[in-house]
């Protein structure tokens, strides 16, 4: 069974052909990567930002989950495999989030946290942002394909991934 239940889905990208602009960057939003000591607050945003999700679709899934066990999990990632974290903030305040995996190797750019954006920045442009950014960054990287593994339904999978083109990819668990 999928680690996301019943719901799974993946959304792919074609970076060969994928040249858009820059969405409107509010002017006290920063774009940036994040540093080891800032992992922690990282996890909370995630982890606040699934539990967040309307209709609650992650609550089976982070049960398994807490903002400590996440900071472990992406502190691993970064150690092991290279993760990455492209993080929005306001006035200091991460507000938002992507795990980027460069796999060279497969070729393939891994969003592996989905953008993840705190329930009281959204609808503001930052998972727009960060989406934005972080494919463009596996394409500088040499990489023609991106993926994200998420639940299929929830405001991403409905709005932002097929907005910057995204192809969904039902799993059948």
């Amino acid at each position: 069974m999928s680690p996301f239940g019943p719901f799974y889905c993946i959304f792919r990208w074609n970076l060969s052909n994928f040249a858009y602009s820059e969405p409107p960057r509010p002017p006290e939003t920063l774009l940036r990567y994040a540093n080891a000591e800032e992992i922690g607050s990282i996890a909370q945003v995630w982890y606040e930002g699934l539990k967040d999700e309307p209709g609650s679709p992650w609550a089976d899934y982070l049960t398994k989950w807490t903002p400590i066990t996440a900071t472990k999990w992406f502190l691993d990632f970064q150690k092991r495999l290279g993760a990455r974290f492209l993080v929005a903030e306001i006035e200091k305040t991460v507000v938002g989030m992507n795990g980027i995996l460069i796999e060279k190797r497969s070729g393939i750019g891994r969003l592996f946290t989905g953008v993840v954006v705190r329930s009281a920045e959204r609808r503001r442009g930052i998972g727009s942002m960060l989406l934005n950014r972080g494919l463009h960054d596996i394409k500088a990287q040499g990489l023609n394909k991106a993926e994200v593994e998420t639940r299929d339904g929830i405001t991403a999978s409905k709005y932002l991934y097929p907005k910057y083109g995204g192809q969904k990819h039902t799993v059948q668990s």
